[in-house]
């Protein structure tokens, strides 16, 4: 059975390029745009979405498992997005080299090095998407304060966002069956050989919950990223010739916008200097 190698992104349509842009420069607004998409599908086969003849038990059926798929894809998204932040933290700035230094769950598989031979990846890529422990809301906040200095998951949210954890684990690896230690972590026995019942509403509220989160990680952490590498350049002259490209990625990294149609802004000259000053401003 060959392997499903997909097909080129349609990029002579305005949506695809505008994702493209935001999948390779802004974590959080692509996940905002396949979020989106994402919840738009659910919507989709909703009732009055078909015809009278077509609703049904049958119909039911089928939007459940399209359901349950959607928020599996939803999931990997919004672990994506964590991963990749941090990834492209590390490649646009070396400013955190020493944290990433010590920490103990960032290893360099050889595997992975000598893959570079057939088809290269950014150091950042390399060293964050292969690591495991995203789905830990608590061990998510470490990392991001450890390194970056901020946390990022509510301490209200992480019950909820364990438990989105635990049904993406039923849904992915059991097809949707809670097992026995599935309904322990989950705190009720009787959900125990039952199957989720991922629907509609049940994508949105997610999704809700993993924008909040997705919106703190570029505001908290970007802007903080953003002011750590300007006060980098205290004993330089500005120079946005010598500091422009590393200045526009990292403002995009700290951009949001909610929004799946709407293009990530530009920046520039004056944006450089304005944020430069605020920050030696504001360091006196």
């Amino acid at each position: 059975m060959t392997f499903p190698v997909p097909g080129q992104w349609r990029s002579e349509t305005k949506q695809a390029k505008r994702d493209e842009k935001k999948r390779t420069s802004s974590p959080c607004c692509f996940f905002y745009a396949q979020g989106q998409a994402l919840v738009t599908a659910a919507r989709y086969f909703s009732d009055d979405k078909l015809l009278e003849k077509c609703r049904g038990g049958v119909a039911g059926k089928h939007r459940h498992r399209i359901h349950l798929a959607l928020f599996g894809q939803l999931m990997a998204s919004f672990e994506y997005m964590l991963k990749d932040f941090m990834a492209q933290v590390v490649d646009t700035t070396g400013i955190f080299d020493s944290r990433l230094k010590d920490q103990k769950w960032i290893g360099v598989d050889i595997e992975r090095v000598l893959s570079q031979r057939v088809a290269r990846t950014t150091v950042g890529a390399l060293l964050i998407h292969p690591t495991l422990g995203w789905s830990d809301p608590e061990e998510v906040n470490r990392r991001f304060k450890q390194i970056l200095g901020n946390q990022v998951i509510e301490r209200d949210e992480i019950p909820t966002l364990a438990r989105l954890w635990i049904v993406r684990h039923s849904v992915a690896h059991n097809a949707g069956f809670v097992t026995g230690p599935d309904a322990a972590r989950l705190g009720s026995a009787g959900l125990s050989e039952k199957v989720v019942a991922v629907d509609e509403n049940y994508v949105r509220l997610a999704f809700d919950l993993l924008c909040s989160i997705a919106r703190r990680v570029a505001t908290l952490c970007g802007e903080c990223v953003l002011t750590q590498w300007l006060r980098s350049l205290d004993d330089l002259r500005p120079d946005y010739g010598r500091d422009g490209h590393t200045y526009d990625q990292l403002k995009l990294l700290a951009t949001f916008i909610a929004s799946r149609p709407k293009d990530l802004p530009t920046f520039g000259e004056e944006d450089y200097l304005r944020d430069l000053d605020g920050v030696r401003s504001g360091h006196q």
